[in-house]
C-alpha cells in the first residue's frame, strides 16, 4: 500500500515539473520571437532611414529648390520655404517616413555679392529632417526614428 502511494505522489510531481518546464519553454518562446522582431525592425528602419536620405539628395539633385516638382520652367512662390515629402517602404507599405528639405541660406538676398556657381552651391545646401515610424504586429508597440542632419548634394 505504501509503495502505490508513493508512486502516485511520485507521478504527480513528475507531472508538475513537465508542466512547469513547458509553460516556462513557451514564455522563452515567445520572448524571442519578440526580441527577434523588434531587433528585424530596427534594422529595417535604419536602413529605409538612409534609403530616404538618398531620395531626398536625388531629388535636390533633380529638381533643386528653385523648381516646383515635375515642371522644369515653373519656379516656386517662395524659395526658402521648405520641401515635405512622404514615402512609404514595405510590402503593404507599413513603414512610413516623411522627410522635410529646408534651404540653409537665402540666395535672393539682395546684399549678396555672391556669383552664380556660389549661390548655386548655397540653393543646394539643406537641412533635411527625416522621422519614419512602423507599428510592431506581434505587440502592437510603434518603433520610431529621427534624424537630421544637413546635406549639400
Amino acid at each position: 500500500m505504501k509503495r502505490q502511494a508513493f508512486g502516485m505522489i511520485f507521478a504527480i510531481i513528475i507531472l508538475v515539473i513537465v508542466a512547469t518546464l513547458g509553460i516556462l519553454s513557451l514564455k522563452l518562446s515567445s520572448s524571442t520571437l519578440n526580441t527577434t522582431t523588434n531587433q528585424h525592425i530596427a534594422i529595417q528602419l535604419d536602413l529605409y532611414l538612409d534609403s530616404t536620405i538618398e531620395l531626398a539628395i536625388l531629388y535636390i539633385q533633380r529638381n533643386g529648390f528653385k523648381f516646383v516638382e515635375g515642371s522644369a520652367t515653373q519656379q516656386r512662390p517662395n524659395v526658402m520655404a521648405p520641401i515635405v515629402k512622404s514615402i512609404n517602404y514595405g510590402a503593404n507599405g507599413e513603414y512610413r517616413f516623411t522627410y522635410k528639405m529646408t534651404p540653409l541660406v537665402n540666395i535672393d538676398d539682395p546684399l549678396s555679392n555672391d556669383s552664380d556657381e556660389i549661390k548655386q552651391t548655397k540653393v543646394n545646401t539643406m537641412v533635411l529632417d527625416v522621422s519614419g515610424y512602423v507599428v510592431n504586429p506581434v505587440t502592437n508597440q510603434t518603433f520610431r526614428v529621427t534624424k537630421r542632419q544637413v546635406v549639400k548634394p
